[in-house]
């Protein structure tokens, strides 16, 4: 068996499951975007460049134990609640458990990646370097395939584990390292039990009664995603059984989750009190199907589209609903990316309803951070306004109030998007709000105040909102800047960058030798600055492409394989070339590399009024290019290298520090990635440049 191919396999397939399966069990990890990933490449590389200095067994042996207390304990305990956050929902003494908890899982994933990485390096030095990272490449590519078939089954962990174990024991050949996995294995196959794993997470459902006099009856369930309450499905009562009855009069402690259904009704009323017609609905993050059970049930709906990414939940919604909405024939259930479909449908519809898209524990975790959200940008709304008819309107549901920044950003991006103020209707005891807008509101002002009185009576709970002065001025959400939760909250922005310096920045010079044949050397610095490009060119690629065809799982494991393919090809191309044809691709790689990323930043694809499938060929060309050229200049310079693991070690590193560089795209946007992507292949021609000018160098 080819220990290289195999212990590539284990590594990419056990990174893949490390970012999923900690961030989702241990929910603190989501507050920092990419630490997983960094900690997997510090420590294989480290592994790559000394293969010969193993970790000791026991740190191997603790290291897995650590991980295994951690993924296992964590959502059985109170800490699966815990937040970076300093607030009156979490303590200083939480944030500093919250700090160690992190630190001892980074700890355990720079180990056990290191032990990984170890045998890379073993046979990198023992192999030709291109021919070596040819079968590495293959061995990768072998690891993503396997993880999306995974994905595409559902499995769960246990099953993760199982194949990470068997995949190093071929290569590894030791019965000790199965005897270790064993016990986790076993302990998540329980603890799996009663779990749904979909492509996105870990999905629980979790039965809940209502008073015998409900009019929301029985069969209903609360729905947790990623250890983390998401949403409730229930009996969606007749207007007939509804009418009357009165939640305020229900006990504020005994009765809350009661309260919350009957709250949760009521909003759902608003898109159909204030739309002049309604016999076209979208649904925009359908979940189990409530909102969609309601639309069946009012007058004049005649078709429903419901859109739902994750095909487990949708699937929720035919099987175990109380009222399996989407085995109606009026509905038609789509599992696609809400963003994907309102850029790709030609439909047009009455009511276009975004249901509560925003992801579950995001805010309670990552409100002062980077997190990508698309479904919410001003671009995102222009389309959706875009498939309205003349008298039809758009409604946004959001879990904030009307204090929270996120409710300010909405509301300025909607402002900007659709040229008009949205009506803002927003609650205080259940912390959500519900944006109104689009031509059938505009066409209705004279009617407005009436419809809003009869919306207030209704639910007491509701204000109309409008933003203060301070919130006026909060930065809309772009394509380009994405970022809706962010909050420059400066206690977090502290813990999380000193976090971040002691778990990466830190402990690098303690885990490389630093001398000349060490990775960090100047022989090492064109393979480092390559990584810190792919890394950058990486996210710019997958953020493009997720945009033109949805951020779904299968897209992204189709781009990270296709991204695999290509330096596949590059190598091989390379492989091809003799040293003299070599001297002369590598300066038209940089100048092709220039043209398209400075096309890319200047370059606006929806200013040109190109057709949809036009469109996605031109930015998949644009987007995939530099990856094909990017990958020749690091096999160019990986043949040229003397020693092939501290090559690749260093490359790894470098992916490391552009998971910390991509991070400026909060100040400059998206789009500024490719200049920063272009600086750094610029920089890794530097040795290249300084030998020939300086050729005595060579010899010193």
């Amino acid at each position: 068996m080819d220990r290289l191919f195999f212990s590539s396999f284990v590594m990419l397939f056990a990174e893949t499951m490390a970012i999923r399966w900690l961030g989702i069990e241990i929910p603190v990890l989501r507050a920092f975007p990419n630490l997983v990933l960094m900690l997997v490449f510090i420590g294989a590389s480290a592994g790559i460049a000394q293969p010969d200095k193993k970790s000791a067994s026991w740190k191997a042996a603790l290291s897995i134990i650590l991980l295994s207390i951690s993924v296992i304990a964590v959502p059985l305990t109170p800490l699966k609640d815990l937040s970076l956050r300093i607030d009156e929902n979490n303590t200083t003494a939480g944030a500093i458990v919250s700090l160690v908890l992190i630190a001892l899982n980074a700890f355990s994933l720079l180990t056990i990646f290191r032990c990984i990485g170890a045998t890379v390096g073993e046979e990198f030095k023992r192999r030709e370097p291109l021919k070596a990272y040819s079968v590495n490449i293959l061995g990768s590519m072998a690891g993503v395939l396997a993880f999306a078939i995974c994905s595409f089954l559902n499995t769960p962990p246990w099953l993760w584990l199982t194949i990470t174990g068997a995949a190093a024991y071929t290569y590894n050949k030791n019965a000790k390292l199965l005897l270790l996995l064993l016990p986790i294995i076993i302990a998540s196959f329980f603890t799996a039990q009663g779990s749904f794993w979909s492509p996105y997470g870990k999905l629980e459902i979790k039965t809940f009664d209502v008073p015998s006099e409900s009019p929301f009856g029985a069969g209903n369930y609360n729905l947790f995603c990623n250890n983390v309450y998401f949403h409730s499905a229930t009996h969606v009562p007749d207007k007939e059984k509804f009418q009357g009855y009165d939640a305020a009069s229900l006990s504020q402690d005994k009765e809350k989750g009661e309260r919350l259904l009957v709250h949760a009704y009521k909003l759902m009323q608003l898109p159909y009190r204030f739309a002049p017609s309604s016999s076209d609905v979208l649904i925009l993050g359908s979940g189990s199907g409530n909102d969609t059970a309601f639309a069946l049930k009012q007058e004049g709906v005649e078709r429903v589209d419901a859109v739902e990414i994750d095909p487990v939940i949708g699937n929720f919604g035919k099987t175990i609903h109380p009222d399996k909405p989407y085995l109606n024939d009026k509905i038609k259930l789509i599992i696609n990316d809400a963003r994907s479909y309102l850029h790709d449908s030609d439909k047009k519809f009455d009511i276009v309803n975004f249901a509560y898209l925003d992801p579950g524990g995001t805010l309670n975790t990552a409100s002062f951070m980077r997190v990508d959200n698309y479904v919410f940008t001003e671009e995102s709304i222009k389309d959706a306004l875009k498939l309205l008819k003349p008298t039809g309107i758009v409604a946004m549901s959001f879990a904030t109030g009307r204090d929270h920044p996120v409710t300010a950003r909405l509301y300025n991006t909607i402002k900007s998007a659709s040229g008009k103020a949205p009506l803002t209707l927003c609650d205080d005891s259940f912390s959500s709000c519900i944006f109104l807008f689009g031509p059938g509101i505009e066409m209705q002002e004279s009617k407005l105040p009436e419809l809003i009185k009869e919306a207030l009576s209704a639910d007491k709970e509701l204000i109309v909102w409008q933003p203060n002065e301070t919130q006026a001025r909060i930065r809309k959400a772009t394509d380009d800047w994405p970022f809706l939760y962010l909050q420059f909250d400066t206690t977090g922005l502290i813990i999380y960058s000193t976090f971040l310096i002691f778990t990466i920045l830190i402990p690098v010079p303690f885990i490389f030798k630093l001398d000349k044949t060490s990775v960090l050397a100047p022989q090492s610095f064109a393979m480092f600055t390559l990584g810190e490009a792919f890394m950058l060119m990486e996210t710019k690629c997958c953020t493009e492409l997720s945009l033109l065809f949805g951020n779904t799982w299968i897209v992204s494991s189709v781009v990270i394989f296709a991204f695999l393919t290509l330096g596949f090809l590059a190598n091989l191309f390379v492989l091809k070339l003799s040293s003299e044809k070599l001297k002369k691709v590598k300066p038209i790689c940089y100048l092709l590399l220039t043209v398209i990323l400075l096309t890319d930043f200047f370059l606006t694809l929806a200013n040109l009024n190109l057709p949809s499938s036009s469109a996605k060929l031109l930015t998949t060309l644009i987007t995939c290019l530099p990856v094909f050229f990017g990958g020749v200049l690091f096999s160019s310079h990986f043949k040229e290298i003397k020693d092939a693991n501290l090559g690749l070690a260093a490359n790894l590193l470098g992916v490391t520090f552009g998971g910390l560089l991509e991070n400026l795209c909060v100040v400059g946007g998206i789009k500024s990635l490719s200049l920063l992507t272009l600086f750094l292949y610029l920089l890794s021609a530097l040795p290249a440049m300084r030998l020939k000018l300086f050729p005595y160098h060579k010899h010193i």
